[in-house]
C-alpha cells in the first residue's frame, strides 16, 4: 500500500513527458541591474511577487477571519452560505443547459463469491453534454443480502491515470457494495478513459494535473474554469443516479480522495442532493501553510476571486451544514494536516449552533497522502451511518476481489474521445467563444469609448488614475552603455516605488541629447535592458526614454516551480494563480504601474503625452489597456510585435500563451483587438 500512495502523490504533481521542463540557464548579467543586497533586497527579487502575495493573503485571511467570526445565529449563518453559494456558481461561468444522458451499460461483471464478498458492477456511460461522455463503473450489492434501491455514494477520483481502475479507488467501492451501499465511481476529465487531446498514435499528449492546468488556462478568458466541467460532470451524474430505479434519490453521498477531495468539496457544498460527504486529503485551507509552502495547486483547486471574497476550504463545509460531513486527512500530507483540524473546528462551531455538532467528524490516519485502508473504512462506516441507519464496525477484507484496468474499460479504444461523434472540453469552449464574439460584435456600434473604459476596468481591475497612488523614486547612479548606443547621451538606473513602497520598478531614464520635448516609456517582456539598440533608435527620434521593469517582469520576473509548464505559460504561473485567487488580474496590475510612471514621466520630463513602446506579447497587452482606459496621458501605443487575440487562443485549444496575460471573463465583454480598435481611434 505504501508503493501505491507513493504513486498517487505522484500522479498529483506529474507533467506528461510533452510538457517536461529543464532549469532555465542563467541569465546573463544585467547592466541595468539595480535590485541588490546593498539597496535592501537581500531576499532573491524572483520571489518579491509570492511575498508581495503572502502579504495580501494575511490581509484577505483577517477579513475572513472578522465575517467567521460575525456568525452568531442560524439566520446568518444561513445568508453566509447563500452568498457564498450565488458567489461560486458565478465565478465558475455560464454553464449549460440539461440535456439527454442517453445511457448505456455496456457491460456487467460478477466479483466475489455469493453470500459472501459479492457484488456486481455495472460499466456505463452516459453523456453530461452532447456527445461528451462520462466514463463509469456502478458497483452494486450483493441483491440476496441487500434490498433495493439502495443508499449510493458517488466516488470521484483523484489523480491517479488510472482513475476508477485505480486500485485504492476500486477497494472503497467495493467495500461500499458489499456493506449495502451502492457506488457510482467515475473518471474525471483527462483521468481514466476521458483523455481530452491524443497525439497520432492515440496516446495521451497530457493527463491528470498538466492536462487540467491546460483546460483551466484555455478557460479563463471565457470566465470558466476546469472545475466548471468537473462540477457540471458530477451534477451530472447525481442525475443519472436519480434516474435509476435501484437508487434511493434522498439517499447519495459523495466521496473522493485528493483531486477527488477537491470535487467532493464543490459538489457537497453546491449541490443540495449530497446527503452526507467525505473529502479526503485535500480540506486543509488556502490562507494557511499550503499556500505559504507550496502555492496555489492545480487550476480547478483555484477558484477566481475566491480568497479575495472570502470563501476557503472551511467553507466548503459550512455552505452544506448541517448535513453530515466528514473530512479524511494523514498526517504526512502536503495538504498540513494541522490545517485540515483548523477545517474541522471552524466547521463544527458551526455545526453546534444549528444543534448538529456530531453531524461534523474527522478521520486522521498516521501515513502519507493517499486514500488508505483506514480512510476507506471510516468513509463507508460514516456513510452507512448516516445513509442507511447502520453504525457497525467496518473491516475491508485483504481478499477483497477487483478488478484490472481492461476489464473496468467502458469503451472499445479505451477513450470516450474515440467514439462516433465524440466532442471535448475544448470543443465546448470553441463554441462558447464563438457565441462570445457573436455577443461583442454586435455590441461594438453601441458602445462608447467611455462604456468600453469603465468595462475594461471592472473586468482586468484597473483603478483610474486620480486613484493610482503616486511612485517615489531613487537615483542609483549610472548606467554603462555599449559603443553602438551612440544616441544615448545617458543612462540612469531609478527605482520607482509604487503600491505604498511594497511593489519596486527598476527603471532606467536614457535621455537625448537632441530634445523633441517629448517621451516614450519603454516595455520589454525581457527586461528593461535587454534590447538596448532598440532603445537607441528611441533615443534617436530626440526622445527621452524610460525603460522599466512592471511588476513580475525583468528584474522581479517569477521562476516557480514547473508545475504550470513553463514551455506553454511563462515561468510564473504560481505567482499568477496567487492573484487569480484574490481577485487581482497581473494585466491590471501592470496597466497601473504602466500608468504611475507615463505619469511621473509627463510630470517630471515632458508635459506632452506620454508613448508607449512594448516588445512582446505580455506587455503589448498591457500598453493597450493603458492606452484605451487613459488617453490624454498616453497619446500612442505603438507595438514592436503583433498580438495574439485571446479568441485565437480559445479556438486553438492548446498553445502557449503567457499565463500573466490571461483576464478572467475578458472575453464575456472585450478582446485585445477591441483595445486595438479604440487606441487607434486615439479617443
Amino acid at each position: 500500500m505504501i508503493r501505491l500512495a507513493l504513486f498517487s502523490f505522484f500522479c498529483l504533481f506529474v507533467v506528461c513527458a510533452s510538457a517536461q521542463e529543464t532549469t532555465p540557464a542563467p541569465a546573463p548579467v544585467d547592466p541595468g541591474k539595480i535590485l541588490t543586497k546593498e539597496n535592501g533586497f537581500s531576499d532573491d527579487p524572483k520571489t518579491l511577487m509570492r511575498t508581495y502575495w503572502l502579504n495580501e493573503l494575511a490581509e484577505a485571511k483577517n477579513r475572513w477571519q472578522e465575517r467567521y467570526d460575525s456568525l452568531k445565529t442560524v439566520p446568518e449563518i444561513e445568508q453566509y452560505q447563500a452568498e457564498r453559494k450565488e458567489y461560486f456558481f458565478k465565478q465558475l461561468g455560464e454553464m449549460w443547459d440539461k440535456t439527454p444522458l442517453n445511457p448505456k451499460i455496456v457491460k456487467t461483471i460478477e466479483k466475489g463469491e455469493p453470500g459472501k464478498d459479492a457484488y456486481r458492477i455495472e460499466l456505463v456511460l452516459f453523456e453530461s453534454l452532447p456527445n461528451f461522455c462520462v466514463s463509469g463503473a456502478m458497483f452494486l450489492p450483493d441483491p440476496t443480502k441487500f434490498q433495493a434501491p439502495y443508499p449510493t455514494m458517488l466516488i470521484v477520483s483523484g489523480h491517479a491515470p488510472e482513475a476508477k481502475a485505480y486500485i485504492p479507488y476500486q477497494q472503497a467501492a467495493a467495500l461500499a457494495a458489499t456493506n449495502g451501499i451502492a457506488v457510482l465511481s467515475v473518471d474525471p476529465i483527462d483521468q481514466g478513459e476521458r483523455t481530452q487531446r491524443l497525439d497520432a498514435e492515440g496516446k495521451p499528449l497530457a493527463v491528470g494535473v498538466a492536462a487540467h492546468n491546460v483546460i483551466g488556462t484555455n478557460s479563463i478568458p471565457l470566465g470558466r474554469n476546469a472545475a466548471t466541467f468537473e462540477i457540471w460532470d458530477m451534477i451530472r451524474a447525481l442525475d443519472y443516479l436519480e434516474s435509476r430505479p435501484d437508487v434511493d434519490p434522498k439517499r447519495i453521498g459523495v466521496a473522493g480522495q485528493s483531486g477527488g477531495g477537491t470535487q467532493t468539496s464543490y459538489i457537497m457544498s453546491l449541490d443540495d442532493r449530497v446527503a452526507v460527504a467525505v473529502p479526503n486529503c485535500y480540506l486543509c485551507g488556502l490562507y494557511g501553510k499550503l499556500m505559504s509552502i507550496q502555492g496555489p495547486q492545480d487550476s480547478e483547486q483555484n477558484i477566481f476571486g475566491q480568497l479575495g471574497f472570502g470563501m476557503d476550504h472551511v467553507d466548503y463545509c459550512i455552505m452544506r451544514a448541517p448535513k453530515p460531513t466528514m473530512i479524511g486527512t494523514v498526517t504526512k500530507d502536503f495538504f498540513p494536516v494541522e490545517d485540515a483540524w483548523n477545517v474541522y473546528r471552524n466547521a463544527k462551531r458551526i455545526y453546534d449552533r444549528f444543534g448538529f455538532g456530531e453531524r461534523m467528524s474527522i478521520a486522521e490516519h498516521d501515513d502519507v497522502h493517499g486514500w488508505q485502508k483506514n480512510l476507506r473504512e471510516a468513509a463507508v462506516r460514516w456513510m452507512l451511518r448516516w445513509l442507511a441507519g447502520r453504525d457497525e464496525a467496518i473491516v475491508e477484507s485483504e481478499t477483497m476481489p477487483i478488478c484490472t484496468l481492461e476489464e473496468l474499460r467502458c469503451t472499445p479504444q479505451g477513450e470516450v474521445i474515440l467514439l462516433e461523434g465524440a466532442r471535448s472540453v475544448y470543443d465546448w469552449n470553441r463554441d462558447y467563444n464563438e457565441e462570445l464574439l457573436a455577443r461583442r460584435t454586435a455590441k461594438q456600434t453601441s458602445r462608447t469609448a467611455e462604456e468600453l473604459r469603465t468595462t475594461v476596468r471592472r473586468i482586468a481591475g484597473v483603478r483610474s488614475l486620480a486613484d493610482i497612488p503616486f511612485l517615489d523614486y531613487e537615483d542609483h547612479g549610472e548606467m554603462a552603455l555599449p559603443p553602438e548606443c551612440k544616441a544615448i547621451q545617458s543612462a540612469t538606473k531609478y527605482l520607482l516605488r509604487g503600491e505604498a513602497g511594497k511593489i519596486p520598478l527598476p527603471a532606467i531614464l536614457f535621455e537625448s541629447s537632441a530634445d523633441s520635448g517629448e517621451a516614450v516609456v519603454y516595455l520589454n517582456e525581457s527586461g528593461k535592458s535587454a534590447d538596448l539598440l532598440r532603445i537607441n533608435e528611441l533615443v534617436a527620434e530626440g526622445k527621452h526614454v524610460v525603460a522599466v521593469d512592471l511588476r513580475g517582469l525583468g528584474e522581479t520576473q517569477g521562476i516557480g516551480a514547473n508545475y504550470y509548464a513553463h514551455s506553454l505559460f511563462g515561468t510564473d504561473g504560481v505567482d499568477y494563480y496567487f492573484g487569480y485567487l484574490l481577485g487581482k488580474t497581473y494585466v491590471g496590475m501592470r496597466t497601473e504601474d504602466l500608468l504611475a510612471a507615463a505619469r511621473l514621466l509627463h510630470d517630471d520630463i515632458s508635459e506632452h503625452p506620454i508613448e508607449v513602446v512594448a516588445s512582446g506579447e505580455t506587455v503589448g497587452v498591457v500598453a493597450l489597456h493603458a492606452g484605451v482606459l487613459e488617453p490624454s496621458l498616453i497619446s500612442k501605443v505603438r507595438l514592436d510585435k503583433p498580438l495574439r487575440s485571446w479568441y485565437e487562443y480559445v479556438k486553438a485549444g492548446c498553445s502557449s500563451y503567457p499565463i500573466t496575460n490571461l483576464v478572467h471573463g475578458a472575453l464575456l465583454e472585450y478582446d485585445i483587438p477591441d483595445l486595438q480598435r479604440q487606441v487607434e481611434l486615439g479617443r
